[in-house]
């Protein structure tokens, strides 16, 4: 394969992706179907600056007392603060507490 169509091919590849993707996201507007399950996307709910639950992630990449890394369906997740800990971890949650400085989306 020429080096032209490989990147024509490259193209389509990501267009049908982005195609699909829309297709999942109309889905489930209409269908009322949470997205964070359908679109393999984290769900994140954050109750001030001290308690941060995460549904829907892969794994903990770094654990320690002033930052968390977590993967997720979308990419790295890097949680920053003081006193950092895991209160709770599921298969499909994972809570944090302690002070929470910054949240940061690495994709």
């Amino acid at each position: 394969m020429s080096p032209p169509n490989r990147k024509k091919s490259k193209i389509q590849r990501q267009k049908k992706k982005e195609e699909n993707r829309n297709f999942k996201e109309r889905l489930t507007e209409v269908l009322e179907l949470p997205k964070e399950v359908v679109l393999n996307v984290p769900k994140i709910t954050m109750i001030g600056n001290s308690s941060f639950v995460v549904e829907n992630y892969k794994g903990i990449i770094e654990y320690g007392n002033n930052r968390i890394r977590i993967n997720t369906g979308k990419g790295l997740m890097k949680i920053q603060g003081d006193g950092l800990s895991i209160r709770e971890i599921t298969s499909e949650n994972i809570i944090i507490i302690g002070e929470i400085g910054s949240l940061e989306f690495i994709e």
